[in-house]
């Protein structure tokens, strides 16, 4: 058993690969998880966009390698946690996999609910049960939350916009992932979590 991650955008090649790169990167040692991405229309086989890859890159992320999918039933059934770029994406994810309700959340939400929740977050690194109780004790946290629209959950899609646009949104996609990993007992707890790579220019 492992537990699974999986991001979710429209595309699946801005939002949600530049959430599981940087995920990955801010990931603690000894942290063994499964992290994925899809898109709910995504672009098959496509690789990252230009802009985004060129704003991870001066992050110090790779985004080698990567290639677009379309969000898939089983995928999800096989999730442990879904975060989305937008509300729109946790409806359609929930739409295809109602079961996933207390599993599914938009980025920002999750981080949002997970500095409200009481639950005590694990010293060492978690165990995937564990991790899927401080899931659920989050999810919990929705009944206490007063309610937030797209401008408190959404991540605004950066394609075909400027690379400073592509950048904006990097950054606040590696902010929601730093709360999301803190939230969860995961985050690098020594050292800068990435570092420029190259000069902005």
């Amino acid at each position: 058993m492992s537990f699974e991650v999986l991001f979710v955008c429209t595309g699946n090649i801005c939002r949600s690969p530049a959430a599981e790169r940087l995920f990955r990167a801010g990931l603690r040692t000894g942290a063994l998880l499964t992290v994925t991405s899809a898109g709910t229309s995504g672009l098959t086989g496509y690789p990252i966009d230009g802009r985004t890859a060129r704003a991870l890159q001066e992050l110090g992320i790779d985004t080698d390698g990567h290639r677009a999918r379309r969000v898939e039933r089983q995928m999800l059934r096989a999730s442990d946690l879904v975060l989305t770029a937008a509300i729109e994406h946790r409806a359609a994810v929930l739409r295809a996999e109602p079961s996933l309700l207390s599993r599914a959340f938009t980025l920002r939400e999750f981080g949002r609910l997970s500095a409200e929740s009481n639950e005590a977050r694990p010293s060492a690194a978690p165990t995937d049960a564990e991790l899927r109780t401080r899931v659920a004790a989050i999810a919990r946290q929705r009944g206490m939350a007063g309610p937030a629209g797209p401008a408190e959950n959404d991540i605004a899609d950066p394609y075909g916009a400027p690379l400073e646009i592509a950048r904006a949104t990097v950054a606040q996609i590696l902010q929601e992932v730093d709360v999301a990993l803190a939230g969860l007992g995961l985050r690098q707890e020594h050292g800068p979590r990435v570092r420029p790579l190259t000069k902005r220019g």
